[in-house]
């Protein structure tokens, strides 16, 4: 049932009054409905543009956001209560889907999703953009992180403009960047078993549209992680052989956002994906990205931090070297990316060697990598179904794989679990063992026959050999 209109979006908000909305039946009939019919198209997408005006006018009025700085003053002149931002957004994913193995999205929500992120990217990029309150584009692209989830199509070139914009402030290209990873962490609602992107679905109107859309979204992540002037503009001077950092005061706020752009190019689910360049037809290596930061690159100019390579592990363990069109990348090797990633769980575990040491939720994140871990062999299987992930075959799966996670949870993952009825790490079996695995990162380096490129046809994919103790 349609309920009654909702104010025109033209029509400016009464400071004193929050705005209302009174059609979320209608769209959640439509949310359930099987599909969205020709007939209907219009009308919904008539109240899908209420809807998003509704939910912009919500998020950018200023009893909203005035309320952080007076919490006592919790009315409008109604005395309708004012919702807070967590409010907000819980009431928004009421009308969200989010299309991932074993959610029930099916391809009938495909059009729901398409039309509803399209209202609501029109609605809040605006905002995020040209408002004249920072507190109000920050908040606005924290709602746009939310409604990333539901993978909409739209918000690859919002997000790609968004992070790769140098008149964009550094605290909205973290938010963007947490909506960027969501935006990738969505599966295509038309084919989830294939692992691919939420707007692969464009190939089929157009081919290698897609690819082009992704490799941008990508490339922009990828930039912030390896220069930071496109984090913070003059941080660096630019020169390779001589790295110093003009701002110091501003390298941590850099850290701190890059670990948010680590963390969204870990949600890309291939190790190479095509589109790139100006002509669409060259490859971008995300794996080698992450296994950069694994490595510490000194190139990457910020040092690589303990969380900075937690995040890159789990990374690239999510990286299948099975494309979605079913094909192994046989350039890829895989001994290379078990040398980055060991590299990476030392320089993750060395502050823990210290039992005492608080630095990071050490058991959150040990449990973290080893869900990843887990889920990363079944990816060697051209044949998974992600719908069925315990199910693959697992002669598919290299030796070095299986080999690396029982020494990583023997030395780390297994420990950092091991606490006391304290909640405390456990003295003895709580011990992390990081001469172990230094000695593995020897080994492997030490191979005769190692081959030092992530990509065996790509030289400029070499591994940065950092000497360790």
């Amino acid at each position: 049932m349609v309920g009654n209109p909702s104010r025109s979006a033209a029509q400016p908000t009464d400071p004193t009054r929050l705005p209302d909305f009174r059609k979320t039946t209608f769209i959640l009939e439509m949310k359930g409905a099987r599909g969205i019919p020709p007939e209907r198209l219009g009308e919904v997408q008539n109240t899908f543009r209420e809807f998003a005006a509704y939910q912009a006018q919500l998020i950018s009025h200023p009893l909203v956001y005035r309320l952080m700085r007076d919490p006592l003053n919790r009315t409008d002149a109604s005395g309708r209560q004012i919702p807070t931002l967590d409010m907000i957004f819980r009431d928004l994913e009421r009308f969200l889907v989010y299309p991932a193995p074993g959610n029930r999205v099916t391809t009938e929500q495909a059009d729901y999703i398409r039309e509803l992120g399209t209202a609501l990217d029109a609605a809040l990029r605006p905002l995020i953009t040209s408002h004249p309150e920072r507190i109000v584009r920050i908040n606005a692209t924290r709602m746009l992180a939310v409604v990333c989830k539901m993978g909409a199509t739209a918000h690859y070139a919002t997000l790609t403009e968004l992070i790769s914009s140098p008149n964009v402030p550094t605290e909205i290209k973290n938010y963007a960047l947490q909506a960027a990873a969501n935006l990738l962490s969505a599966y295509d609602v038309l084919d989830s078993k294939s692992r691919r992107h939420s707007n692969a679905w464009r190939n089929n109107e157009k081919p290698g549209s897609a690819d082009i859309e992704l490799a941008a979204l990508v490339g922009a992540i990828e930039k912030c992680i390896t220069d930071p002037n496109t984090l913070v503009p003059g941080l660096w001077n630019g020169d390779t052989n001589k790295p110093a950092i003009l701002q110091p005061d501003q390298v941590e706020v850099a850290r701190f956002v890059r670990r948010q752009a680590i963390r969204a190019l870990a949600q890309v689910r291939f190790v190479t994906i095509s589109g790139a360049g100006p002509d669409g037809k060259g490859r971008l290596y995300p794996a080698y990205t992450l296994a950069r930061v694994c490595l510490s690159d000194p190139r990457l100019i910020l040092p690589s931090t303990p969380a900075d390579c937690a995040e890159a592990v789990i990374g690239l363990c999510n990286m299948s070297p099975v494309l979605e069109d079913g094909k192994h990348v046989k350039e890829y090797n895989v001994d290379a990316a078990v040398e980055a990633i060991v590299a990476g769980l030392i320089t993750f575990a060395e502050p823990r060697g210290d039992p005492t040491d608080t630095s990071l939720h050490w058991r959150v994140y040990g449990l973290r990598i080893a869900e990843a871990m887990n889920n990363w062999p079944p990816l060697f299987d051209n044949l998974y179904d992600p719908t069925r992930p315990r199910q693959y075959n697992k002669a598919t799966v290299p030796r070095i794989v299986d080999d690396l996670i029982q020494r990583a949870r023997t030395a780390i993952l297994d420990p950092l679990d091991r606490v006391g009825p304290d909640g405390k790490p456990d003295p003895l079996a709580g011990r992390v063992q990081l001469d172990t695995l230094r000695e593995y990162l020897r080994q492997l380096r030490a191979n005769p026959k190692r081959n030092p490129l992530l990509f065996t046809n790509n030289p400029e994919t070499a591994l940065p050999v950092i000497p360790r103790n």
